[in-house]
């Protein structure tokens, strides 16, 4: 009974697509932008296809990688119980040892496993390693005592491999996170969103990251769902960047994805057939704003201008009068 109240607290709330980092259409799955206080840090979508990809979230010294791979196999079953859940746990062991011949870690000790949470919905195995880290610390290196709880299962037709890393110096507070964090997790792989839920979640991530590989899978989405709305009205006139091939900057059409999102993140809620242009241009301008804090943008010097307006909603009504899309009051 608890779970099922958990997952509706979690299916009906705006929580479930704002500040999503990466959503998997395939598997009906959405990655929060925190879990059990830990905060995105990466993604990584590896070319072999049968291995995957990861999110990575940190706190401190908490590291906490969650991935999802099928190691070729075309049916997983749900849950712990899959010969291949042992067979990547012996691959995580094999990894571990690597690290040892690499001079990055030291005294690899496993200290057993279990299968946790112990009432849930979904289960995983679990095992736990100790060993010393090396680390630089500023004029020579230190050794420092690390725990690896690593958490597998079945879910989606894929492995679910949770790999959890802290100094044990926090070993305490580890505890606390960890139930938190497969608690959370269970809930992320059992809900079912909505339609509109993945859509809105591409949305956000489209305006937040628009050029990384989360971004571009949710462009995808967002443009499909476009097309099928014609009552939309854009002003193509706010695109101010080249638009020859040979012009135009390298990841400016994200630019006109992050338009589009901000449209859609508008309308959706309320099922609404049009409307959303002043969220448009506003989620432009924000888009542009996070692809120059990570460099993935050349400076467009319009849109410099723009980002520094003090009243945006205010830069939009006067735009609009001066490209021709209305009239002065």
């Amino acid at each position: 009974m608890k779970w099922t109240f958990l997952l509706a607290g979690l299916l009906f709330s705006p929580g479930v697509w704002a500040g999503a980092v990466f959503v998997d259409f395939d598997k009906e799955l959405i990655f929060p932008q925190q879990i059990a206080g830990m905060s995105y840090a990466a993604f990584a979508k590896y070319e072999n296809d049968n291995l995957g990809y990861s999110v990575v979230y940190t706190n401190g010294s908490f590291r906490c990688a969650v991935s999802l791979l099928n190691m070729g196999r075309s049916a997983i079953p749900d849950g712990y119980r899959s010969d291949g859940v042992s067979m990547m746990l012996e691959a995580v062991e094999t990894d571990l040892q690597r690290q040892v011949e690499e001079g990055r870690i030291s005294k690899v000790r496993n200290r057993g496993g279990t299968v946790v949470p112990k009432k849930s919905p979904l289960q995983f195995a679990n095992r736990v390693f100790q060993f010393m880290e090396n680390r630089d610390a500023g004029i020579g290196r230190e050794t420092v005592p690390r725990i690896q709880s690593v958490y597998i299962t079945g879910s989606h037709n894929h492995f679910v491999k949770v790999e959890f890393g802290f100094d044990v110096a926090e070993n305490q507070r580890a505890r606390v996170t960890a139930d938190q964090l497969l608690k959370e997790l269970v809930l992320l792989l059992i809900a079912e969103p909505a339609e509109k839920e993945l859509l809105l979640a591409a949305c956000e991530i489209a305006i937040d990251d628009p050029a990384g590989y989360p971004g571009q899978t949710a462009a995808q989405r967002v443009y499909e769902k476009i097309q099928t709305m014609d009552e939309l009205c854009f002003y193509d006139a706010f695109f101010v960047w080249p638009q020859e091939r040979y012009r135009k900057p390298k990841n400016a059409d994200f630019l006109t994805t992050a338009y589009f999102a901000g449209m859609l993140r508008a309308v959706l809620p309320e099922d609404l057939e049009s409307g959303g242009e002043v969220e448009a241009f506003e989620a432009m301008l924000e888009a542009y704003e996070n692809m120059r804090a990570r460099e993935q943008i050349t400076e467009i010097p319009q849109l410099e201008e723009w980002i520094r307006a003090a009243d945006r909603r205010a830069l939009y009504r006067k735009l609009l009068v001066e490209f021709g899309y209305a009239v002065a009051e």
